[in-house]
């Protein structure tokens, strides 16, 4: 019951702080007004890290914590963290991602696939500006039960990225 509390805390952690990225990426990029906001789209982006974001980084740092070694140095350990996830995770769930939200927005497999040939390698690339130094802090200084949800104030400026390219 505890696991699934937590799984359910970081995934409901991660549907809020999705649903607040791409209402501000509709609000500052797509310069929506406020009676034009698309709900259903950022509800769908939220519906995606409630069932899959939070749950699959939850899932992966209780992998990373249980396989890294102990003794190696925090900085190490950190580092070495973050290596193997920007080397094993970020390019399958970037993929996901890239996937999933044209797919829960409703667009055909053709057009997500010309999309996902179109984007995915520029999103990876951008993936790789941010997220290895946030990942270093985040592995170095941040408790196991608190990285989920720094990973996702982080997330805040990538999702409203993510938004702007999967819902163009």
């Amino acid at each position: 019951m505890m696991r699934l509390k937590a799984y359910l805390k970081d995934g409901m952690n991660a549907a809020a702080v999705m649903s607040l990225g791409d209402a501000i990426a509709q609000f500052l990029f797509d310069k929506k007004p406020l009676d034009e906001l698309d709900a259903g789209r950022t509800l769908r982006f939220g519906i995606l890290g409630l069932v899959f974001v939070g749950p699959a980084l939850r899932r992966w740092y209780l992998f990373l914590e249980s396989r890294i070694s102990k003794t190696y140095s925090p900085m190490r350990r950190g580092v070495t963290k973050m290596l193997v996830d920007q080397a094993l995770f970020a390019p399958p769930f970037t993929m996901a991602m890239s996937f999933l939200v044209p797919l829960a927005n409703g667009e055909p497999i053709d057009r997500i696939r010309q999309r996902i040939l179109d984007s995915y390698p520029s999103i990876l690339i951008r993936n790789y500006m941010l997220w290895p130094a946030a990942q270093i802090f985040n592995f170095r200084f941040v408790p196991l039960g608190y990285q989920v949800l720094y990973a996702q104030f982080i997330a805040l400026v990538w999702n409203c990225y993510l938004s702007l390219i999967l819902n163009s």
